[in-house]
């Protein structure tokens, strides 16, 4: 999980929606501040965090750092994982929490879903460096 999640790190950190999109299979689900949305296709995949990431670069996004919370593997191949975020931009730091579902297609693993929602950090492993 954590190559996985360092790619997601690294591609938030480029702002560049085409490399999230591409670590999501579809069809996905995100649940978030633009609240709950399905996701069937690549080209609305990549619309939406297009805008995310517009969002977050007009509010001087710098850099994410993330560590994971808590694994559960919920089958051979699906794994839920929480994980902390901690959002660092010109101003202010920002922290929460998000329940991934993750699913393993031939080997490689993708997000399937996303939850978003306020919660603590734990500072004391930090990845995405």
């Amino acid at each position: 999980m954590e190559e996985l999640f360092k790619k997601y790190n690294a591609a938030w950190d480029a702002l560049n929606p085409c490399a999230i999109a591409d670590l999501y299979r579809l069809p996905c689900a995100i649940s978030d501040s633009d609240g709950v949305n399905v996701f069937c296709d690549n080209l609305s995949l990549t619309k939406k965090l297009t805008k995310n990431c517009e969002d977050m670069a007009s509010f001087g996004y710098l850099e994410a750092k993330f560590n994971i919370l808590n694994q559960q593997s919920l089958d051979t191949d699906q794994v839920a994982v929480t994980i902390g975020w901690r959002i660092r931009t010109v101003s202010q730091d920002i922290e929460f929490r998000a329940l991934y579902i993750c699913h393993q297609i031939e080997e490689k693993w993708y997000v399937y879903s996303a939850n978003v929602y306020r919660g603590s950090f734990d500072n004391a492993s930090t990845k995405g460096d």
